[in-house]
């Protein structure tokens, strides 16, 4: 049996070494930026060589998975740059090489141990497989076929990031170390958005994500877009995984990571606001008030160590904004050029395009091919055109996929957040900080997308903190069973 094992980690090592090699080569015959083949190619020699001095691949893999999320070091194979809300390329990327190398060694487990971990959890995996052949149903009556099926390819890639991550969270350790891959890409897109404000502008860094220079100028260019490609995408990401930053102060024992975790929640409050996004600042306040009435609910956490991080917080939010209170006034109460006064007659399209297709939508990432044709108000006669598909997730999934789809995608977050509360009332303070802190992300992503067009549906990070929550409810319903 342990020759079989040694001669399952010397296959396992051949095919890491030959996919790597294959993946750098392969995409530098193919990739059209010259920074991006040397970056892939690099990575793809060296990783299987770095793999020999780790002592835990799959955990190594684990972490580099979720900290490649934000980081759009990938290779496109059609480009189609529109103004839909949905996917606008098809390619891979290296978080997708990592999770089919994760996959990898999920299966070569699965064929070697008698009992593998292998885990479903139909409780949330079906709500999430239903809201993609939602999507998928309406490929019969998109009338822009290439792009409904970009999102959907999209959507099935973001699935199984959550179904992979899902086998590999499985007990507390890798818990925390999620937990701290993902603070690690908060502060990673802060340091980010902290040199585009020292420089005033782009870095150019196109490569890994980060837009490319508006030609005609922009006007809004102090707001901050890190690697994202956009400051609302930017402010998406950061509410929605800030507070994991307070949750590893409760749960650290050891004063450096307490310091780092403070240290980078203050960069975070400071990129959140300098992306300008204000449905975002909203979206926080509604994440800060979830996590301190789960946290106080939570008989098992001491409310002394709530109150020391909570009054952190509140006076790091304090400071921030006095420092940048003109921008905060500007942004406010100032001329956003008619950006908050559009939002109404795009909601009226979007009634328009719901009372149409009521039940199927007008296609998966096919709203803003024909909603011009739905436009009939007075109020919109003032603009020349409205290029951009309606800021409110829930009428953009509305409108694009109708009863169907929406009803998919409530259930997928109601059964989210449903495991999350109750492993807010974990006895187990790390299981219960965790799953608070990923409950009130969620409140910041569901409350930000009245005002904003991003659906989770093919949202990687969002499938993230799904893994990491259904992990969470799993590991602590097995203490449960166990005590």
């Amino acid at each position: 049996m342990l020759t079989f094992h040694r001669h399952i980690k010397a296959i396992s090592f051949l095919l890491l070494l030959f996919s790597g090699i294959f993946a750098g080569c392969a995409i530098a015959f193919v990739a059209d930026m010259p920074y991006k083949p040397f970056f892939v190619v690099a990575l793809g020699l060296v990783f299987p060589f770095l793999a020999l001095f780790i002592k835990d691949l799959r955990q190594f893999l684990l972490v580099a998975s979720i900290v490649s999320i934000p980081i759009y070091l990938d290779v496109n194979f059609m480009h189609i740059f529109e103004r839909q809300a949905g996917a606008s390329t098809v390619g891979i990327s290296l978080t997708d090489i990592l999770l089919l190398i994760l996959l990898f060694l999920w299966l070569l487990e699965l064929a070697s141990k008698d009992r593998p971990y292998a885990i479903f959890y139909a409780r949330l995996t079906v709500p999430a497989l239903l809201y993609i052949e939602a999507a998928a149903l309406t490929l019969l009556w998109a009338p822009r076929l290439d792009l409904a099926i970009m999102e959907v390819f999209r959507m099935i890639k973001v699935c199984a990031l959550y179904f992979i991550l899902l086998n590999h969270l499985r007990d507390e350790r890798d818990l925390r170390l999620a937990m701290w891959a993902l603070i690690a890409t908060v502060a990673f897109e802060s340091m980010i958005a902290g040199l585009q404000i020292v420089k005033g502008g782009l870095l150019g860094l196109e490569f890994l994500g980060e837009a490319p220079a508006d030609p005609d100028g922009d006007a809004s260019l102090w707001r901050v877009m890190g690697t994202l490609g956009h400051p609302n995408k930017l402010a998406t990401f950061i509410e929605s995984l800030l507070l994991l930053c307070v949750g590893a102060f409760l749960i650290e024992k050891k004063k450096w990571l307490k310091i780092a975790s403070l240290s980078i929640t203050g960069l975070g409050l400071v990129t959140l606001i300098m992306t300008g996004t204000r449905g975002a600042w909203v979206g926080f306040v509604a994440a800060f008030i979830t996590f301190l009435f789960f946290a106080v609910r939570n008989k098992h956490i001491d409310i002394k160590l709530i109150l020391k991080p909570a009054i952190i917080v509140v006076l790091l939010m304090l400071m921030i904004g006095l420092s940048f209170s003109g921008m905060l006034t500007e942004r406010i109460f100032g001329d956003d050029y008619g950006s908050a006064e559009s939002r109404i007659p795009m909601f009226q399209i979007a009634f328009n395009i719901i009372s149409a297709h009521p039940v199927g939508g007008v296609g998966i990432n096919n709203y803003q091919v024909n909603m011009r044709e739905y436009n009939d108000s007075v109020r919109a006669m003032r603009y020349t055109t409205i290029p951009r598909p309606v800021h409110n997730m829930y009428l953009l999934v509305m409108g694009e996929t109708g009863l169907i789809g929406f009803a998919a995608m409530m259930l997928l977050l109601l059964s989210f957040i449903s495991i999350l509360v109750k492993t807010a009332a974990s006895s187990s303070p790390q299981l219960a900080v965790i799953a608070i802190c990923i409950l009130s992300g969620v409140a910041a992503f569901c409350v930000h997308g009245l005002v904003d067009k991003h659906p989770p549906g093919g949202y990687a990070p969002f499938y993230a903190m799904m893994a990491v929550g259904a992990s969470a409810y799993l590991i602590d319903r097995r203490r449960f069973h166990h005590s």
